[in-house]
């Protein structure tokens, strides 16, 4: 059974990492390919999905932190998570990461993506309105401070295995 639980929160944990670092990724070229667009096409697809897109994202974290934390209950005594070694140091780092990484994207997701979805983009050769501009430079900058927290988040844990030698 313990073998079970390792393979199969290790399998979440690959999945979650797949959903929110890959999707981050995708986003960050999509954006990228949309900004350079002649066309509206490629916006109007990413901001059709991007309320699919957060909820993935959310998705990716709660499995991330829920296969990680069968992980520590099955690899590790309870008392190896305080803070006097290098792992529990490293633990408390990457979950206040993850507590960052889930406020920011609250915020995101609240101060972003629904006037985004409000706005729309204008039909036709309508030039785009200068809120709209805003909100999705804004939308932008926030989506890359989520995308390099996660990547610290997952060096981190990649330092987790080196860290009980």
């Amino acid at each position: 059974m313990k073998l079970f639980a390792e393979y199969f929160s290790t399998l979440l944990h690959i999945l979650g990492m797949l959903i929110l670092a890959g999707g981050h990724l995708w986003l960050a070229v999509g954006s990228v390919k949309a900004e350079l667009s002649l066309l509206d096409y490629g916006k109007r697809f990413l901001l059709e999905l991007l309320p699919t897109l957060s909820t993935l994202f959310g998705l990716g974290v709660l499995l991330l932190f829920s296969s990680g934390m069968v992980k520590l209950l099955i690899w590790y005594e309870p008392g190896f998570i305080f803070l006097p070694q290098p792992y529990g140091w490293i633990l408390l780092a990457k979950l206040i990461l993850y507590i960052v990484i889930v406020v920011n994207g609250v915020i995101i997701e609240r101060r972003y993506i629904m006037p985004l979805v409000q706005l729309g983009i204008a039909e036709g050769r309508d030039p785009l309105s200068p809120e709209f501009v805003g909100v999705w430079a804004a939308l932008q900058r926030q989506a890359q401070v989520n995308f390099v927290l996660i990547m610290i988040v997952v060096a981190l844990g990649e330092t987790l295995r080196f860290a009980k030698m």
